[in-house]
């Protein structure tokens, strides 16, 4: 790695992320990878975009199922996030309890809420391809758990108040 890709890395390590998984089904097969960074577009229609590197089984899964699942992680499930970025692809949905969405992608259980979208549009991103897609269907899944943060390269916390 060059002095200036590990430079690039360190300075967009000072911003937080929270953490997702983004998961698809191609082929009657389950599909996904963490993700710490996804991006709301537009209000009217409902837009959000992912950028998700063109070396990867989950690309080309949602690439050509044109569709896929953002599921916002809680700070209770490290683990799933540790797990879907590296454990190798076939191993990944054996620690997870999952249900469809409406449109057949897979639902992670225990996630503070999810999005599902059909891809709208695909650009070239260098090593990646950025994905922009319209929303189909979104639920709040929990509120009684804070979110899964990223900071620096590593895990965070935030300290979520109560409600009074």
């Amino acid at each position: 790695m060059t002095q200036e890709i590990q430079q690039f890395r360190q300075v967009l390590g000072m911003f937080a992320t929270g953490v997702a998984i983004v998961t698809t089904k191609w082929r009657d097969e389950y599909f996904g990878l963490t993700i710490n960074s996804f991006t709301s577009v537009s209000l009217q229609p409902l837009l959000i975009q992912i950028n998700i590197a063109k070396h990867t089984m989950s690309h080309d899964a949602i690439s050509e199922s044109g569709r896929f699942v953002v599921n916002i992680l809680a700070e209770d499930q490290q683990l799933l996030s540790t797990i879907f970025s590296g454990a190798p692809p076939a191993e990944r949905f054996r620690h997870v309890t999952v249900h469809e969405a409406p449109g057949g992608s897979p639902v992670i259980e225990g996630s503070l809420a999810y999005l599902e979208v059909q891809v709208t549009a695909r650009y070239d991103g260098g090593d990646h391809s950025i994905f922009l897609a319209e929303v189909h269907d979104m639920r709040v899944l929990r509120d009684d758990a804070a979110p899964l943060l990223y900071y620096r390269g590593n895990y965070a916390s935030l300290a979520v108040p109560t409600a009074s």
